[in-house]
This record gives C-alpha cells, structure tokens and sequence, in this order.
C-alpha cells in the first residue's frame, strides 16, 4: 500500500511524491520544506502538512494566511481520501491510495490491509469493524496475507486500561505515573526480588505480528546500553495484546517534576549539572549508534548516586521505535503539547533521520526548561502554530525570562539551539565541556 500525492496544477506539475510508511509531507515558500515554491507569493512560508500512516492521510493547515483548502472547501485540518484535491496558493495535489491487486487466491486487499472479517479481538474475539487500520510497521506484507493480526476492541482496551492484564512473573505494587507512551508501575520481579519500574502499553490500532516481533527485536538491541546515566532496560514481552517493558526502578522524581515544584527558581548549577549527566549518557549511547529521538523533561529521571543526585534518561529509543512502526497510532497533533516544545526541527521533516545533533538540541531545550519552567517558544496556540513556531520563529532569549543566567550560558545554549544541526556543537561532549563552568 502506499500513498501518492501528485501535483496537477501549479509550478510543481507533474511532480509526484510517494509514500508507503510513516511520514510527514510539508509544503511552502520555505526552502527547508519537503515541497519548496518560493515563487509562489500565495503560499505561506510552511503552509500545510500531512502526515502519512498508509492508509490514513492527515492534513493540517499551518496557520497559513491564504489557506488550504480540500475539495474547494477551506480547512484547517482533514482526514484526507484518495481522489481528494489539495488547493494551497497556485499549486493543486490529488491524492491517491493505492493498493495491490488480488492475489492469486483471489483474496482482495483494501485499504486497511486482509479482509477485515479475518481480524478478531484477541480479547473477547468480536470481530473487527470496517474503520480498524492495520500497521506492518513498514506497509502491509502482501506476501504474508496469513500474519496474526493483535487487535483489541475499545470494551477490551478499556478493561485493561482499568485492571491491566497480569505480566508474567512480574507484581504491580503502585501506579508511578501516565503519560502518552502508556503507565508504569512499581513491580517486583517474583524470580528474583528485585524492583523493577513496569510499563505497559496497548498499541493504539492493528499491528500485524511481524511488526510486534519486529518492535520487540529492536527494544532487545537497546537493552545492550549499559550506563549510570541511563535507566537500565531489562526485558520485554507481550501478553494478550498489550506491551511490556521492565526496567531500573528510580526511586525519584523526574526533571518536569522538578522545574514545576519551583518554577523558574531552579538552582541554575544543579540544572546544568543534570543536563551533563545526560550528555554523559548521550555520549555513552552515540558511541554505539544509538540516538534517543526523544530527550525531554519527563524522560529524564532523578535518583540517588554516592556523590547526590544523579539524572538518568529513560525511554531509550522507545518512541523512535513505537512511532515508527506506526504502533502508537499517534499524529504529532496527537503528541503535541508533550513533544514538539522539545523537538529539533529537522526532526519534524523527517523523524526517522534524527542525528546526535537532535538529541543536543532537545537536550538544550530541556535545560532551558529546567532552569525557567517555560518553552523556548511562546506555545500559544495548537496544532499548525506550534509546528510553525518551531520551523521558523526564533528561540525565546532565556535571560528574558530568567535575568540572573549568566551572559556565558545564555551562548552555549543559543548556540545548542541553533535551526541548522551543523551549528550546534559537534558531539555531546563537546556540549558538556561547554556547560561545565556553570555547574
């Protein structure tokens, strides 16, 4: 299956772009977008963007000043269908869905993937309605029309929302906290005692079995990070159609925890302290080729060494993975308000292709947050403003909110959040050894 959206009208015509995975599409007088018309005087500098999960097409008009307009109507966002008609300045896309044939045994594929009648609740097996969408991670595998499809109902999903399903050899003790990459909990492992921090996810739509393997085989991979300054990952599994992750429990909060308890009124030393224990991290992990993808306040967590307080990032690679593989089922308008105030921005034109240079950037960010309980950026409003903002508007200067950091860190970080990854320091040692005299 896979998604094309083809230029019809306008300086673009004849152009096609085609997608068959996840991804983002922008379009504008920007140079940095994915489909750049500078000519176009009509088109705002990022005008919309869509986003891919095939077969679902989103569009989001970015707070442009003339508009987006499908089928002739203006919109500010639309869940678009093939054959529908994008009319954004001079330019005019039709979309097209396209998907495979029958296959030899004459069993057709529609949008979502096999039949639908084959797919059931693999809790109370209901079978599944029309609208469920099917992730292989990659675009359904025609090839292997027999894959075991997890699914679960919304009453099933509830119910373990409410009384989450058993994990083997694992019992929960206390709910830690909920966010949008699902709960943890404080469990001990029956085997061998120790105490472990349990999350659980449910995957938000249908994921063939290849993709679960594939996601559990890619979390294996991250297991192999061993360091102070990472939350040691233990084991994973699944059980009746929901996720589970066993990691080091860290008894502590986190860094947005932290900021908030006394906003804008952090120690300014231990904030950049904690963020070179991260970079201790970050250095430890890029080393091995791994990059996080998603440093922010929440995934850093607090806890206790030899020497005092200690920060370790959590969550490694798990939303680079999950989201990926179209597991979470979430839109970056669905993971907004946690997200893209500490996302880099080369990051929103292609998430699967964030360098180290990202996690400086968000670890940067996450500092800034540290030290004034604000964004970088004024997040007035929803959706296409926050996107525009970090595309093109100009970090908020942090003595501006906060007037006693002092002029040397005020540098370091404008220059860890430069727009252009090769303007950032080269490595997150080198970040380190820049914020060292302000610890």
């Amino acid at each position: 299956m896979r998604i094309v959206l083809e230029v019809i009208h306008g300086p673009r015509k004849g152009r096609s772009y085609i997608f068959d995975r996840h991804d983002t599409f922008i379009v504008g007088r920007s140079h940095s977008v994915h489909c750049a018309i500078p000519e176009d005087s009509a088109l705002s500098r990022d005008h919309f963007m869509i986003e891919i999960r095939p077969p679902i097409c989103d569009l989001r008009d970015l707070g442009s000043t003339n508009g987006t307009f499908v089928n002739e109507r203006r919109t500010d966002r639309a869940r678009l269908q093939s054959g529908d008609r994008i009319v954004a300045g001079q330019s005019t896309f039709l979309v097209k869905v396209e998907t495979p044939p029958a296959d030899e045994s004459g069993s057709k594929f529609g949008l979502s993937g096999p039949v639908l009648a084959q797919i059931k609740c693999i809790g109370c097996g209901a079978e599944a309605p029309a609208t469920v969408d099917v992730t292989s991670g990659t675009g359904f595998d025609y090839n292997q029309a027999d894959d075991r499809i997890e699914w679960l109902c919304e009453l099933c999903r509830a119910e373990v929302a409410a009384s989450p399903q058993p994990v083997p050899h694992y019992t929960l003790i206390r709910e830690l906290g909920r966010g949008g990459m699902g709960v943890v909990y404080q469990a001990r492992n029956n085997n061998t005692g120790r105490m472990v921090a349990l999350k659980l996810l449910v995957p938000e739509i249908a994921a063939t079995r290849s993709a679960v393997d594939r996601f559990l085989r890619e979390m294996t991979v991250v297991s192999k990070l061993k360091h102070v300054n990472i939350v040691e990952w233990l084991e994973q599994g699944m059980t009746r159609g929901q996720f589970w992750f066993a990691m080091e429990f860290v008894a502590g909060l986190n860094l947005e925890a932290l900021a908030n308890a006394s906003p804008g009124r952090y120690p300014i030393h231990q904030a950049c302290r904690m963020a070179c224990h991260v970079l201790k991290g970050l250095e430890h992990a890029h080393a091995q080729g791994f990059v996080h993808r998603d440093i922010k306040p929440e995934n850093i967590l607090i806890g206790r060494g030899d020497t005092g307080l200690i920060a370790k990032i959590s969550d490694f690679g798990l939303a680079k993975s999950y989201r990926g593989l179209g597991l979470s089922g979430l839109t970056f308008s669905g993971e907004m308000r946690g997200t893209i105030p500490f996302m880099p921005p080369e990051q929103m034109l292609d998430f699967r292709a964030v360098l180290p240079a990202g996690d400086l950037y968000s670890t940067a960010a996450t500092l800034y947050y540290l030290i004034t309980a604000k964004f970088i950026h004024d997040h007035q409003g929803e959706g296409g403003d926050m996107i525009r903002m970090l595309l093109e508007e100009p970090m908020i200067p942090i003595q501006s909110r906060r007037p006693e950091v002092p002029s040397g860190l005020a540098r370091v970080l404008d220059r860890c959040l430069a727009r252009e990854p090769a303007d950032r320091y080269p490595s997150a040692a080198a970040m380190r050894r820049a914020l060292r005299d302000f610890c």
